[in-house]
């Protein structure tokens, strides 16, 4: 019985090294882009806009430009419950005139059809589109019909621009008149996303926030500063029509991607490997209740379920199907924004691996505790030997990544939330550890019986009017 124990030890031991490597590489990668963005923001600051004299993108720059023709393309499927007011508020929110919005429902869809038609006779800019096939087919597919039904409207200039937006997205006013400024300077420009807050209970709903907070005040800005590439979020992005027109002519049915379940990650990769120009554009206006992110803004899912589908549909897509396509190609900057989108398969299983060898080790140190030294606790590594190390550098460059997260979620949703983003991580590591599995079985299973991936989409809310009113800082 000793033996086995001790086989059982050497196992732990074991795989709590193979653990710590894994988690301190990955670490160690996001650290350098910690120094990144730290070394970005004071060049820009001191360098671009201080020596140079060089000035920020102003919003009367934005109003004074001339407005070209903006398609805003919204895939609908099953989105009675949301979609008649996302589009009322785009319609009133909107500060641009020269654009409409192409909605493509299905005909198996009567209730989002009737959704959309009643908005429609309030809104003329709106354009009911029907899907060429019943529903669901994939996003890609609506989205291409979509595509196809603007391109093919008899107006004059034609669309200059066309912009992605999902049934429950909450828009900004000036998110046309950022595309209008920049494309076709360049090719695509993404905004942010920011998570519609939840209460401080709601883990799941608030993990969401997180994320968005520091991925996109932090990550992406390096990311298109260092590696010259910026992925598609599918919402709040904006294409040139030459860019949309040089994937379409490369693919059979439109540029969007059929056979990916994230399409709009598919795109963005295409159009870098094609040579057009990518952005990520961060841009607040000062306002007396603070600062205002021209971002869109959602509600993600608060339900665990939900959100393990989303997710492992986001791997699924990213990881899986973008490996099988496009491999590793590139330069090495793209390689490493590669690196970065697909680690996440390993290090959401390695990090709950982690938390079983924590519990693991803990459950001895309570045995000796409890037992008042007559039982031997085991140790967890050698003094002074490469894993003491590793656990110990872990547990520093965890502290960072915490005080990271919490800094740039209380930047958007203050103190409070700041401070729950801490616990939130861990439950946040569940979540992605459980998309990772759903992900890894669905692929196998595809892999074994050759079915493609079908569009496994989540149901979606809408914030009400007072809730539009609390985020904008004003009444309904």
């Amino acid at each position: 019985m000793a033996g086995l124990f001790e086989l059982y030890l050497d196992a732990l031991r074991m795989l709590t090294t193979l653990v710590a490597v894994v988690i301190f590489i990955s670490s160690l990668d996001d650290l350098i882009i910690d120094v990144i963005a730290f070394t970005r923001h004071w060049y820009r600051r001191i360098v671009i806009f201080g020596l140079k004299g060089k000035r920020p993108l102003a919003e009367d720059a934005l109003r004074q430009m001339p407005e070209k023709p903006i398609a805003v393309l919204v895939p609908a499927w099953q989105e009675a419950g949301v979609i008649e007011r996302m589009l009322e508020n785009a319609c009133r929110s909107y500060e641009y005139e020269t654009y409409a919005i192409f909605v493509g429902i299905y005909r198996n869809d009567p209730n989002t059809r009737a959704a959309v038609e009643t908005v429609a006779r309030q809104f003329p800019r709106i354009h009911v589109v029907e899907a060429p096939r019943p529903g669901p087919t994939s996003k890609a597919d609506c989205l291409n019909a979509l595509y196809a039904a603007a391109t093919a409207m008899k107006q004059t200039p034609p669309f200059e621009i066309f912009v992605l937006h999902d049934a429950e997205d909450v828009v900004h006013a000036l998110e046309l008149k950022i595309f209008n400024y920049l494309i076709p300077r360049k090719d695509m420009v993404q905004l942010p996303v920011i998570a519609l807050e939840r209460p401080l209970g709601d883990f799941t709903g608030g993990h969401y926030m997180d994320e968005f907070a520091e991925n996109h005040a932090k990550d992406l800005p390096v990311r298109e500063w260092l590696m010259r590439t910026v992925p598609s979020a599918g919402v709040g992005c904006g294409f040139s029509r030459q860019a949309l027109a040089a994937v379409a002519r490369a693919r059979q049915h439109g540029p969007f991607n059929t056979q990916s379940l994230t399409e709009d990650y598919d795109l963005a990769l295409t159009l870098k490997y094609l040579g057009f120009s990518q952005i990520f554009v961060r841009f607040a206006i000062a306002r007396p209740q603070g600062a205002d992110i021209v971002a869109t803004r959602e509600y993600f899912p608060s339900d665990l379920s939900a959100a393990c589908r989303q997710k492992a549909r986001w791997l699924l897509g990213i990881v899986f199907q973008s490996m099988a396509e496009n491999g590793w190609r590139g330069p090495v900057r793209v390689k490493y924004a590669l690196w970065r989108d697909r680690k996440g398969i390993v290090t959401a299983l390695a990090a709950i691996f982690a938390y079983v060898i924590a519990a693991t080790w803990t459950a001895f140190a309570l045995a000796f505790h409890l037992s008042r030294g007559r039982i031997e606790v085991p140790s967890l590594a050698d003094h002074g030997g490469l894993t003491w190390w590793l656990l110990i550098l872990n547990a520093l460059l965890l502290a960072d990544r915490s005080l990271h997260r919490a800094f740039f979620t209380a930047q958007i949703y203050g103190w409070r939330q700041g401070m729950v983003s801490m616990p939130r991580q861990v439950w946040g590591n569940i979540v992605n550890f459980l998309a990772a599995l759903r992900a890894l079985r669905l692929f196998i299973r595809h892999k074994a019986n050759g079915r493609p991936l079908g569009w496994d989409k989540t149901s979606h809310a809408f914030p009400d009017a007072q809730q539009l009113a609390e985020w904008r800082g004003g009444s309904p």
